[in-house]
C-alpha cells in the first residue's frame, strides 16, 4: 500500500514532541514513500509563531541535511496557519524558504479565538464558531499562497457533546463555495487522519465532502496523519485512501518544489 504522510510535526512545532530524526525513523519503520515535515507557524495580526520564527532557518538546514532514510523520502514543508491575518510576514516567511509544500489551515479565528480552546457549552456556541470559520477560510483561498487545505473538518474535534454528531451536514451550503474556489485555484484538499483518533472516529472530511470537491474539479488529495508524535506518525493512512477511493479518487499528490506530483493508489 502507498504510504505518503504529508502533515506531521517535529519539535519545530511549539506542541511537537519528536525530534526529525525520530519522526523519519518512524516513517521508514513503516515503509513510507514520504513524510513531509509540515512544522506550525501560525500567523495573527501582529505578526507570527515565535517558536518556528526563532528556529526557522535551522529548521530548513536540518531537514534538508536529513534527507530521507532507506526509502522513505524526507520532504520539507510548513502548516501556515491563517495567513490573511498578516500577508505582508506570511508572504515574507514563504519567500525565505524553498519549502516543497505549504498547507493552509485556520486554526485561530478573525476574533481572536482560538478553535481548540474555546469552550463549547451547546450547539449555538459551536455555531458561533463554525460561521466564523468558514469566512475565514474563504479569506484565506482569497491571500491563495498554499498548496493544500489542511483538516477542513478541525472544529469538530473538540466539540464532541457540544455537537449533535460528528458531521459538517448542516453547513452544505457555507462549505459548497470553499470547495469549488479550491477547485479553481487547483489547490489539494487533504484528507487528515487525526479524527480517527477522537470521537469522529474516522478520516476528515467526510466522504460527500470530497465527493463535492471532485465535482467541482478538484483532482489533488493529499494523506496526512497530523502526527505530532513519532507513535502517531502515519496514523490511519490505510482507512485516508479507502476514502479517497470510496470518493472516486485513483490518485494521491506528493508535492515537490510545491508542484504536485500524482500517484495511484
Amino acid at each position: 500500500m502507498l504510504l505518503i504522510d504529508c502533515h506531521a510535526h517535529s519539535t519545530y512545532s511549539f506542541d511537537g514532541h519528536d525530534t526529525p530524526e525520530q519522526m523519519l525513523a518512524s516513517a521508514a519503520w513503516q515503509g513510507m514513500k514520504a513524510l513531509i515535515l509540515t512544522d506550525h507557524c501560525d500567523i495573527t495580526p501582529a505578526g507570527g509563531c515565535p517558536h518556528y520564527l526563532a528556529r526557522e532557518q535551522q529548521c530548513e538546514t536540518h531537514l534538508r541535511s536529513l534527507g530521507g532514510q532507506g526509502d522513505t523520502e524526507l520532504l520539507y514543508g510548513l502548516e501556515l496557519g491563517q495567513p490573511q491575518q498578516n500577508p505582508a510576514v506570511a508572504r515574507a516567511l514563504l519567500a525565505r524558504h524553498p519549502y516543497d509544500f505549504v498547507i493552509g489551515s485556520v486554526h485561530t479565528l478573525s476574533d481572536g479565538r482560538d478553535i481548540y480552546w474555546t469552550k463549547y457549552p451547546d450547539a449555538q456556541a459551536c455555531r458561533s464558531v463554525l460561521d466564523l470559520y468558514f469566512q475565514d477560510m474563504m479569506e484565506m483561498l482569497a491571500f491563495g499562497d498554499f498548496d493544500c487545505l489542511g483538516h477542513l473538518d478541525y472544529p469538530l474535534r473538540v466539540m464532541e457533546g457540544a455537537w449533535p454528531a460528528p458531521t459538517f451536514a448542516e453547513y452544505r451550503q457555507r462549505i459548497a463555495p470553499i470547495l469549488k474556489e479550491l477547485a479553481r485555484q487547483g489547490k489539494a484538499l487533504e484528507i487528515n487522519t487525526r479524527g480517527c483518533k477522537c470521537w469522529l472516529g474516522q478520516p476528515g472530511p467526510e466522504r460527500w465532502i470530497l465527493r463535492q470537491f471532485r465535482q467541482y474539479g478538484g483532482r489533488l488529495v493529499t494523506t496526512g496523519s497530523d502526527s505530532h508524535t513519532a507513535q502517531y506518525c502515519g496514523y490511519g493512512l490505510n482507512r485516508a485512501l479507502a476514502l479517497a477511493r470510496s470518493a472516486g479518487f485513483d490518485q494521491i499528490a506528493l508535492f515537490r518544489q510545491r508542484k504536485p506530483e500524482l500517484y495511484r493508489i
